[in-house]
């Protein structure tokens, strides 16, 4: 292997560890040829699609049922299936399944055959803070603690977000806990409260002044008049009061439909993000409930609902919205949001209140093929449920064969299975037919661009996209160390593939030249470093075997404050114009508290004597850890990390450490390695090296957790570290 001279991080820990990481350029293989233009298929834009599940009288999912045995009606008139695959949510071949029933070609990621392919399923949780009580907070962050604690799969990519905004930079998919856990910690509870005009002893609610608007209830409206004469100076004319408690009304219902449409427009911007997710997307939709309409003065809310819900459709976001206000009566009480009236004119009015403020879960859900949990204070075990039935589910796709069906406006689908009444067939309602333009930009066909980018604008637009793009493989892994000389040290390793690239001849030489860019940014979304090279990687001679194992690694270095921070890299390949990107989230401790902690899991480590590097006068030997973590079940895993603020009950006596190292998958332990003691005596108690290898040859190839635990037996505490691992 070829080495660069450029070092990016050295670190000497008390004389006994002694680590340089640098540019690892490996042997290249026989170039190429360049990639040709991608061609676009173009598919007859009539082609319909929708997902659906179908459930037995006991609500287990029926699989195994075949294109024949259903029945599909559009606007009641039966319409020939021309495709049904029944595909399982997460999985390698979900979005290849997707893409065939539109005839697009499968999508460039790993084979489904391939270890660590496995792709996990994407979690959307839309907390609608605008509408949401303190206590229905409270149950909510349960919730979402306890999923992330207990439901959720490493694979899984998984976003919270809330109406307001307050998550912020942390607003996005990821797998990475740790994150998510700070998402939930910073919603926080926005009373919610309309403004009426004047005369506000008298408390009136949205669904009042929708009554009072409406003319539904005239008792309503004689009760709120009678409460502005009794509040009113001497000689104020009844009309007068008529005419206020009207405007009120307005006012009410015109405050509360902005809410909502601000409610709405921030749901569908999370589901225009969602649409660039792979495969079929599940959606919480968490709230105290709001109006369906606020009244024909008021803002739309209705077609923006309708909207969001064909938009949902297309792009293969499934909602299940859930009324935090949990067990609700319905009836007059102490909690009753609005007026309380002796005489009984309110009670009509307020026992209707309740569903009326649950008609957009409601239409949300069932319209999208979801469903809404109301009356239920205990809603964790629900969110498990939905999770295990929503893990498989049938995709149908039709087209449309006559010209009645392809006028534009709503088309109501109804599907059954055959000969099998109690089966229920949960799918979207309907769908909005329109143009053949906007079809085909769903179905995501689309023309070449007729206006050519700039490598650096291709290049933003790559640090800015989920997924990460894969038309070159590049892996990222950040690590960060305790150093004596600079403290926290952050050190992101990127690498690229050799023999994916693009090769050009200039002289007497083949070389693939690749743009590296990478940003570095905090919790609040604040740019932290940043750094930007050119790769020029020259192609070598050597044996297949060789060529497989070839990469370039770069490695960028930065002290850092405590906290937590996300990387983001994208190459580009000069020649090709190729584009692949990585993300990786990474919390730093703050080893100031005392509190027991660990350095990252450096995995795979390799030493490369002087000699070998090409080096004969170096005096110490390099040592590259794992950046991919791919690692073979026949050679040992071998890890080293460093444990920091390790009790001491005196000055003599060494720290008391246990450690155990474990690996999981899906959440459950496959192995665990024995546990060992901690070497005593170390010259540098801050900084106690310690370092282990494990065998693989047990387990099967696939992705996995490693997590290795730390135990400090003097203090009664512990720390944890996991990092994913692919075994092939």
């Amino acid at each position: 292997m070829r080495f660069f001279k450029p070092s990016v991080l050295l670190l000497a820990c008390a004389g006994s560890f002694l680590l340089s990481f640098s540019p690892a350029y490996g042997q290249q293989p026989t170039p190429q040829k360049p990639a040709e233009k991608e061609e676009f298929v173009r598919i007859d834009t009539n082609l319909i699609q929708t997902d659906l599940m179908v459930f037995d009288k006991q609500g287990r999912f029926v699989d195994g049922l075949k294109r024949e045995q259903f029945e599909l009606k559009v606007d009641n008139k039966p319409q020939p299936i021309s495709i049904l695959e029944q595909v399982r949510s997460g999985s390698p071949a979900e979005e290849a399944q997707r893409a065939k029933a539109f005839g697009n070609p499968p999508p460039s990621t790993a084979k489904p055959s391939s270890p660590g392919a496995e792709r996990g399923r994407t979690v959307i949780f839309f907390i609608d803070d605008l509408h949401l009580s303190g206590d229905s907070l409270v149950r909510t962050r349960s919730m979402l603690n306890r999923f992330i604690d207990n439901e959720m799969e490493p694979n899984d990519q998984v976003v919270i977000a809330c109406a307001t905004g307050n998550i912020g930079f942390l607003q996005q998919f990821t797998n990475n806990k740790t994150v998510l856990r700070a998402a939930v910690a910073r919603l926080v509870h926005h009373p919610y409260n309309v403004h009426a005009m004047t005369r506000e002893a008298v408390p009136m609610s949205e669904y009042a002044a929708l009554t009072i608007e409406r003319k539904d209830d005239p008792k309503v409206l004689t009760y709120y008049v009678e409460q502005c004469m009794l509040a009113a100076p001497p000689r104020y004319l009844r009309p007068a009061c008529e005419v206020e408690v009207i405007n009120r009304a307005r006012l009410i219902l015109q405050q509360a439909g902005s809410v909502t449409v601000n409610t709405y427009g921030t749901f569908e911007n999370l589901v225009n993000l969602a649409s660039r997710m792979p495969g079929r997307k599940l959606s919480f939709f968490v709230s105290d409930g709001f109006l369906l309409d606020t009244g024909p003065r008021s803002m739309d809310t209705l077609d923006r609902l309708l909207r969001i819900i064909d938009k949902a459709r297309l792009t293969g976001v499934v909602v299940y919205t859930i009324d935090a206000r949990g067990l609700v009566s319905g009836g007059l009480d102490a909690t009753t949001r609005g007026a309380m009236d002796a005489n009984g004119r309110m009670e009509s009015m307020i026992l209707r209140e309740v569903a009326a403020t649950q008609d957009a879960l409601n239409a949300l859900a069932r319209d999208t093929g979801g469903r809404a949990l109301r009356n239920q204070n205990y809603f964790d075990w629900w969110v498990n449920k939905v999770l295990d039935e929503t893990s498989n589910y049938y995709l149908l796709a039709w087209y449309f064969d006559s010209e009645e069906q392809n006028k534009e406006g709503f088309k109501n689908i109804k599907v059954q299975v055959i000969d099998h009444p109690e089966y229920e067939v949960r799918l979207p309602r309907g769908f909005i037919k329109t143009a053949n333009a906007q079809l085909a930009a769903a179905n995501k066909i689309k023309p070449p661009d007729e206006v050519e980018r700039s490598p650096q604008e291709e290049i933003k637009e790559a640090l800015n996209t989920i997924p990460s793009r894969k038309d070159i493989p590049v892996s990222l892994s950040a690590v960060y160390l305790d150093t004596p000389d600079n403290g926290l040290v952050l050190t992101a390793s990127v690498q690229v593939i050799n023999e994916a690239l693009t090769y050009e001849t200039t002289g007497d030489k083949r070389t693939a030249t690749v743009d590296l860019v990478g940003l570095l940014f905090d919790a609040k979304g604040k740019k932290a470093g940043n750094f930007q090279t050119r790769l020029s990687i020259d192609s070598l001679e050597s044996s297949p075997a060789s060529q497989a194992q070839s990469d370039t690694i770069y490695n960028y270095r930065l002290p850092l404050k405590p906290g937590l921070y996300q990387i983001r890299v994208a190459a580009r390949e000069r020649s090709g114009g190729r584009i692949g990107s990585a993300t990786q989230w990474i919390e730093l401790p703050d080893l100031t508290s005392k509190k027991l902690a660990m350095s990252s899991l450096l995995l795979g480590i390799e030493n490369i004597g002087a000699k070998e590097a090409g080096d004969p006068g170096a005096k110490a030997a390099q040592v590259q850890f794992s950046v991919d973590h791919n690692f073979s079940r026949t050679v040992p895993l071998r890890f080293i990390t460093f444990i920091y603020n390790a009790l001491r009950s005196d000055n003599r006596s060494a720290p008391e450490l246990d450690i155990q190292a474990q690996i999981l998958r899906a959440n459950q332990i496959i192995m665990t390695v024995p546990l060992r003691k901690v070497a005593a005596g170390q010259p540098d108690p801050g900084r106690i090296p310690y370092g282990d290898e494990i065998q693989l040859n047990s387990i099967p190839p696939g992705r996995y957790t490693l997590q290795i635990k730390v135990t400090d037996r003097a203090a009664k505490s512990d720390t944890v570290q996991e990092t994913d691992i692919v075994v092939r």
